[in-house]
């Protein structure tokens, strides 16, 4: 499994942009719907969670100046319980 978080940008680009803003995503699945597992840009991170390349994906994106909130994990809930997501 390969990964890259921004494909179509420079590659100093996103390496400056990952180091300064420490983008990070938060994986909940059926297996840990109340805690997610924190995933970032590297291989051996997503390949040691619970995620499924075989099942649908779906972000959750609470903005640029919001953080994770009680919002964020009622809206993932929901949505694993109404689509057969992670």
């Amino acid at each position: 499994m390969h990964v890259r978080v921004f494909y179509n940008f420079p590659s100093d680009w996103c390496m400056a942009f990952s180091c300064h803003f420490k983008v990070k995503f938060l994986l909940y699945t059926r297996a840990n719907s109340l805690s997610p597992e924190i995933v970032t840009n590297n291989t051996l991170s997503i390949q040691a969670s619970n995620f499924s390349s075989t099942r649908k994906t779906k972000f959750i994106i609470h903005g640029y100046t919001d953080k994770h909130g009680p919002w964020m994990i009622k809206m993932a809930q929901a949505i694993i319980e109404r689509v057969k997501s992670q």
